[in-house]
């Protein structure tokens, strides 16, 4: 996200410096700074990394920030700052820190330097604007995911600084693998990032993590466990490699699997999760994947958002399968899916089911006016008389 800094006249009274945009007021300062202002207004920091040419980072800037309910809450609640992670060195050392992929990535932190929350890619404003409030709640009960150092820097040995300089290295696996078997605490914040890391865990730490799942969620957050528990999956996944997609034989291995996976208490979207690797993208069998989905009333709605992106052009033209997708959209949108996916799942069942396209689009409506986006409620609300 590109942002364009500019220079306070009263420097000397003002030594932070303002993001010179029509946004919430970020500010840019060093971090010393930053934990000052924070300590002295006993406010977290917002921290947006981002770099420029993200497509989401930007639209987050144009769209979410700028928005007056967002905007005035971030200014009540937040020290709201934002750093380059390609270009600025602390961008580099939040990356290393937090083992940041993905952007952009927001981390709220304390004035103390403990990390309250961490949330990832765009969101509507409203989303967004729930995340805030309920990192707000976090920060007053004193919750923070306590496994991370509380000081932000570039550390650790060279296979894991590796990542973080310009042509990002990425450590070989054998590497991560002999220094796990080193390791006698494995919730220590490094060997943490070697898990999620490490193309596939050993076995007894494939086994300690799965019995303390909770543990290390509290410790370290859903982006650095969904990392880990993404391998934890594609381990168990080769079960049925090349297997043909039976329904009996998946329930079998759901059924096997449910014990492990059930202390983390997110047994349905695992099981989710395997479906869409299985029946969909290995078997790419989409009938037997809305099936799966509608019977097992998946509420994931960026499951729905997904198999339309990729598998959108084959459900429109199929009568069964669009009627499957009703069903599933029944199930799983409401007024907190994505505008995206309301507009979406209208397009695709506005022939099927006129109530429930116009309720999809009329939510959608208030998604696009709480981001001031006026064209798009023009365009939503002439389809809506359409129908």
């Amino acid at each position: 996200m590109k942002k364009t800094f500019q220079t306070l006249l009263l420097a000397g009274l003002l030594p932070l410096a303002t993001f010179a945009q029509d946004s919430t007021q970020f500010i840019k300062a060093g971090w010393t700074e930053l934990l000052a202002k924070a300590k002295k207004e006993q406010k977290p920091i917002f921290v947006d990394t981002y770099f420029e040419g993200c497509h989401a980072c930007k639209e987050m800037e144009v769209k979410v920030f700028p928005g007056k309910e967002v905007r005035a809450y971030m200014e009540q609640n937040f020290i709201n700052t934002g750093f380059d992670v390609f270009k600025e060195d602390f961008g580099f050392d939040l990356c290393s820190r937090y083992l940041l992929h993905g952007f952009p990535t927001y981390l709220i932190i304390s004035p103390e330097g403990k990390l309250v929350n961490v949330g990832i890619g765009y969101n509507d404003a409203d989303r967004f604007l729930n995340f805030l409030k309920e990192t707000t709640a976090r920060y007053k009960n004193g919750k923070y995911f306590y496994g991370y150092a509380t000081n932000v820097k570039k550390e650790g040995p060279a296979w894991y600084q590796g990542l973080f300089n310009k042509k990002r290295e990425y450590p070989k696996d054998s590497v991560l693998q002999e220094f796990l078997a080193k390791q006698k605490d494995k919730t220590a914040e490094l060997t943490v990032k070697a898990m999620a890391l490490v193309k596939e865990l050993p076995a007894d730490y494939k086994d300690y993590y799965m019995k303390n799942r909770v543990k290390y969620q509290e410790m370290y957050g859903p982006d650095m466990n969904s990392s880990i528990l993404a391998r934890v999956i594609g381990a168990d996944m080769k079960e049925l490699a090349g297997v043909a997609y039976e329904p009996a034989a998946f329930e079998a291995f759901l059924k096997k699997h449910e014990a492990e996976y059930k202390p983390g208490g997110d047994w349905d979207s695992v099981k989710a999760e395997f479906a869409t690797r299985y029946i969909l993208r290995q078997s790419k069998n989409v009938k037997a994947y809305l099936e799966w989905t509608v019977a097992n009333r998946d509420m994931n709605s960026n499951n729905l958002r997904m198999v339309n992106f990729y598998n959108g052009q084959d459900i429109a033209k199929d009568p069964a399968l669009k009627d499957l997708y009703l069903q599933w959209a029944k199930i799983a949108v409401n007024e907190k899916a994505s505008l995206e996916l309301l507009n979406s799942a209208a397009h695709v069942v506005g022939d099927l089911d006129k109530a429930a396209a116009k309720q999809y689009l009329t939510w959608a409506v208030a998604k696009a006016e709480m981001m001031n986006l006026t064209d798009m409620v023009t365009r939503i609300n002439a389809k809506i008389a359409s129908l």
